[in-house]
């Protein structure tokens, strides 16, 4: 009996003609078609011969081309870039006979470096890929587990790779592409997948910013995981923004965080100082550290800290401008489909930013897509929120964190005309006009573990009024006559008011005493412009409240030691300023920025003093979701 030639044998006598893709030279191994096709034949044989020789428990060649397709391409007795070209198409010629028993030959195979070799090559490897998945169906989620890694950032590619990051990435596409054609029930496998290779936080920016893209750019031809892969997008970029939040609330310093760059549209490149971080590694020297620190040591620890901040914050920066570029190029190239993105954002709001109070970024994903059709989507948006609010059957938090994010949308919306201001602020206040109706009688000093949520609500109304005051006088003739009545100022007053401002004094002046248990920051804002627009005059309501102390209350400083909601939405504030560098385009011009009134009108008696005034500005420019002194944001 004749021995079987070993594997290394047989291929080391495969002369072949095989062409560079970047010089477009034929190597020196070449042979006549004739030729090849015997020896392709020979290969087949020996494949055949090997599996069955494993079935009858000789697995010695099984396992020797096993060996001979996993060994790296940097050892010398590793196969030629031609000759593994030969085995790929030798094996998809015989995927009949990879059934599940050959699952370590598949897994081999499937370790090959395919997308980066030539177009012959990867043409081939896709091939191979079809004819198994159609075979096999046990090998399905193995293929769509290896493409979606494909689909993964490389902070390097091998030597021999022939081709850009981008140009892997496009392979790894067109073979996920007609994996799912061919396989259509995969597509739940996939998103499996999905979930499974997505990067954790401290992976670098390169390689969220890659893996969000392919992600978004895998919706292009399978549109049913659209509502998927966005949910896990923004719920992904949600923890990081939570997380970046966590730590600062940790730090007593100011941070200040460098622009980061990266150009998206090009081969992905990690910045130097966002390279290599992750879980293991993420103290490399990351952007720099304010003035006001360097001045003085720091100790190592805090150091590293701040550096890691300041990494994780580039990242979620790169993952909210493709998400926004995402959104952007949906509304134009398919507004057919801009309401089931608009849907998905409000489910994942609901779920996953709504309650966590400690968001600062992800929430105006939604803020930009309201933007883009204010009759629609804004008016939903707000109309959602007043649900929440209104439904004596949601838990407090939801309602107390809606009244929180209906005050800044209005506030800060710049694409909200005055009749939706006004029609904003209108709700909120017959809400409160009706819960006083039916609560006050028994209400003899504030409460706030009992009326929250009434508390909640007159802070969001005040709030609006300190930003958009001026929306809430109405100009027109018209709508002055069509106002049955107004709220009259101060004597001298010729502003007329919305009919939603009507019953605000008699909020105010409830014995629930909003102005005792909102924000201070807050009242005395508001107090100031009350008084300069000749709305109402509080002051002396102010200074009795001084000597007014009522269980978890502190006169100066707000409520101490209360464990309610309402205390910590009275620093949470969801849509202050934007200061993500990388992304913040996207809503600057949509923005309304804080606009001082100037008040050249001696107010000593009623002002604490010129320094409070200032202090309580500089706090309606930039509320924070920190009570820390320190914006480390903004």
């Amino acid at each position: 009996m004749v021995d079987s030639p070993s594997v290394t044998g047989l291929v080391s006598s495969i002369p072949i003609t095989f062409e560079n893709e970047d010089t477009n030279e034929v190597t020196n191994e070449v042979t006549s078609v004739e030729k090849l096709s015997s020896m392709k034949m020979m290969m087949k044989s020996y494949v055949q011969g090997a599996l069955r020789e494993k079935d009858q428990g000789n697995s010695l060649r099984y396992n020797e081309l096993i060996s001979l397709l996993t060994k790296s391409p940097s050892q010398s007795e590793a196969l030629s870039p031609q000759k593994l070209y030969v085995w790929i198409l030798v094996l998809s010629q015989s995927v009949s006979l990879l059934d599940k028993s050959c699952a370590s030959l598949v897994d081999a195979i499937l370790r090959v470096d395919w997308a980066v070799r030539n177009r012959s090559f990867a043409d081939a490897f896709i091939n191979f890929l079809e004819n198994l998945v159609s075979a096999h169906s046990v090998y399905v989620v193995p293929v769509l587990n290896t493409l979606v890694t494909g689909l993964r950032y490389r902070s390097q590619l091998p030597r021999y790779a022939v081709v850009s990051r981008t140009a892997v990435y496009e392979r790894n596409h067109t073979a996920l592409r007609s994996v799912i054609q061919l396989i259509p029930t995969s597509i739940n496998s996939l998103f499996v997948s999905i979930v499974r290779f997505l990067p954790h936080k401290r992976f670098s920016s390169a390689d969220q910013a890659a893996y969000v893209k392919n992600m978004f750019e895998i919706t292009q031809y399978v549109p049913v995981m659209r509502k998927q892969v966005l949910s896990l997008i923004v719920d992904h970029m949600a923890q990081m923004d939570a997380h970046i939040q966590i730590e600062l609330d940790d730090l007593e310093e100011e941070v200040e965080f460098d622009s980061y760059n990266m150009h998206f549209d090009e081969d992905y490149v990690s910045d130097d100082s966002d390279d290599e971080d992750n879980e293991d590694d993420d103290s490399s020297s990351i952007g720099s550290i304010d003035s006001e620190l360097s001045s003085e040591p720091m100790n190592e620890g805090k150091s590293q800290q701040i550096e890691q901040v300041q990494s994780m914050v580039r990242r979620l920066d790169a993952m909210m401008t493709l998400t926004f570029r995402y959104l952007a190029k949906i509304a134009v190239d398919e507004p057919n489909i801009c309401s089931e993105l608009y849907h998905t954002l409000v489910d994942t709001f609901d779920r996953t930013i709504l309650k966590t109070l400690k968001s600062r970024y992800i929430q105006f994903l939604l803020f930009y897509f309201c933007s883009l059709d204010v009759v629609v989507y804004s008016d939903h948006f707000l109309d959602h929120l007043a649900a929440h609010i209104t439904d004596p059957l949601r838990p407090g938090i939801t309602r107390i964190a809606s009244a929180a994010y209906i005050s800044s949308y209005v506030a800060r919306a710049k694409f909200l005309e005055p009749s939706r201001v006004q029609r904003a602020i209108t709700m909120l206040c017959v809400w409160c006009e009706e819960y006083i109706e039916q609560h006050e009688m028994g209400a003899n000093h504030p409460d706030t573990a009992k009326h929250d949520v009434f508390y909640a609500v007159m802070q969001a109304i005040m709030y609006i009024f300190c930003f958009r005051w001026r929306d809430l006088v109405l100009e027109d003739e018209l709508e002055v006559e069509e106002e049955e009545s107004t709220v009259n100022g101060a004597a001298g007053s010729s502003k007329k008011w919305c009919r939603g401002m009507r019953n605000l004094p008699r909020l105010i002046m409830s014995r629930f005493n909003p102005l005792k248990v909102c924000s201070p920051a807050v009242v005395r804002q508001f107090a100031k412009l009350a008084h300069h627009t000749h709305f109402m005059y509080v002051y002396p309501l102010l200074k009795k409240n001084k000597d007014l102390v009522i269980s978890g209350i502190n006169a100066d400083a707000g409520p101490l030691g209360s464990k309610n909601m309402l205390v910590t939405v009275q620093t949470f504030f969801p849509f202050d300023p934007y200061k993500l560098e990388g992304s913040k385009s996207f809503i600057d011009g949509i923005y309304f920025e804080w606009i001082s009134e100037d008040d050249d009108e001696d107010e000593s008696d009623e002002s604490e003093s010129e320094d409070e005034e200032e202090d309580v500005s500089a706090s309606m420019m930039a509320m924070s979701i920190s009570p820390s002194p320190n914006s480390f944001l903004q």
